[in-house]
Parts: structure tokens; C-alpha cells; sequence
């Protein structure tokens, strides 16, 4: 890819922390990195900051903005949430096509449904502690951002990259057996957390809470 870069404004981004968010995150999800990393090979560094396999995640909801949740609540929310997963059990999803999703570059991950329900039940917990809590709203498809655009108004381009990226990139599953809570920042072009607690999916609130060291 060639074009020149002096004309193109870089995104407008600041580093720092974002708050509090609901993610799954993919461990140990190897064949998802080789498969990553294979697909980052077409990816043109200057124009993209491609995602490390540790920092592969699906959003599914923001809790709160930086300074706006104690540990306090932080842990009533875990509470809560494991109670009510307790009986959403494991699921699998397919990671489909590679796409341009706002000048980004993701896998478009199917169905929607299990992690729209998981995604709806973390919310009712989250707001049953923070009843004001700044959740996310999304218009866009889940999905899992291997690469991120340096630069303002690169739609089109991460369009034509993403369909030669994944030319060769046949659908495969990942299984999903929790949600993590995370504290959120931004670095260098690139979104970095820390976790903050991991809700297993089916798990009995109790001993689970037992084991992570929190009140049952």
C-alpha cells in the first residue's frame, strides 16, 4: 500500500484511562492468534497498529468512566453478576470474515445472540449496584479488532485491506466460558487493561466469590 501520509490527519487520541468495561477476552484462544497473525502479515503498519494476541477482546459493555466507580462497587458488581450468570452456561462463536468496522480491522463474530444475552445480563447486574452506570452503546456487529487506524478516514482502505487480509480466512469457533471486568486504557494507539475479576459462565455465586477472596 502507498499513499502519502503527510496528508492524512492521525486520529485524535489521548492517552489514559477509559473507566471500567465488560470484555471477553481470548487467553487461550490459539487457533484465533495464529489465525490473527496470519491476516496481520497483509496489514500495512504505517496506516494500522495491529492488536498483540494478549490485547485480542470483544466489548460488551462499559461500566463507568475513569474515577467514577470504587473498589466498593466494583466488587458488589462482581457479586452480582456471578450470581445472575449462574446460569448462563458456555457457548461457542464463529469468527467470520475479516471486515472494516469504522476504519478499524476486525473478525465479525456470530451469532449475536448468546453475547448479546450475556452482554444484557451483565448490564442488569452492573445497574442493579450503579444504577447511573455509563453503559456503551453500539450500532456495530461484535466483533474482534486485530487492527487499529493511525490516521482519520480510513474506511475505505481498511475495507480493501480487510478483504485481501482474509481472503484465505475460513470461519472457525472459539468457546466462551467467562466475561472479565477490567480497568481500561488507552496507550500508545493501543487499549491495555488490567483485570479486575473473571465471571465463569454456569458458576454457582458463592463458590465462586469464595474463591476470589470477596464476601458471599
Amino acid at each position: 500500500m502507498t499513499g502519502n501520509l503527510d496528508s492524512l490527519r492521525p486520529r485524535p487520541l489521548e492517552n489514559g484511562p477509559l473507566g471500567y468495561y465488560w470484555f471477553l477476552t481470548f487467553d487461550h484462544a490459539s487457533e484465533l492468534h495464529s489465525r490473527t497473525k496470519e491476516c496481520q502479515q497483509a496489514i500495512d503498519p504505517a496506516y494500522f497498529k495491529t492488536t498483540p494476541p494478549d490485547g485480542l477482546h470483544l466489548t460488551l459493555d462499559r461500566i463507568s468512566r475513569p474515577y467514577t466507580c470504587t473498589f466498593e462497587q466494583r466488587a458488589s458488581i462482581a457479586e452480582a453478576a456471578q450470581h445472575a450468570c449462574r446460569d448462563l452456561g458456555p457457548f461457542s462463536l464463529s469468527v467470520d470474515r475479516l471486515t472494516n468496522i469504522r476504519g478499524a480491522i476486525g473478525f465479525v463474530i456470530s451469532p449475536a445472540a448468546p453475547v448479546m444475552e450475556l452482554r444484557d445480563t451483565l448490564r442488569a447486574a452492573t445497574i442493579s449496584v450503579l444504577p447511573h452506570a455509563s453503559l456503551k452503546e453500539s450500532t456495530s456487529d461484535p466483533h474482534v479488532t486485530i487492527a487499529y487506524p493511525v490516521f482519520e478516514g480510513l474506511e475505505e482502505v481498511a475495507a480493501t485491506t480487510a478483504a485481501t487480509a482474509g481472503s484465505a480466512i475460513y470461519g472457525f469457533d472459539v468457546v466462551t466460558t467467562e466475561a472479565v471486568l477490567v480497568s481500561l486504557e488507552l496507550r500508545d494507539n493501543s487499549y491495555i487493561w488490567d483485570v479486575i475479576e473473571r465471571i465463569e459462565l454456569g458458576r454457582d455465586s458463592r463458590s465462586g466469590l469464595a474463591e476470589a477472596g470477596l464476601p458471599g
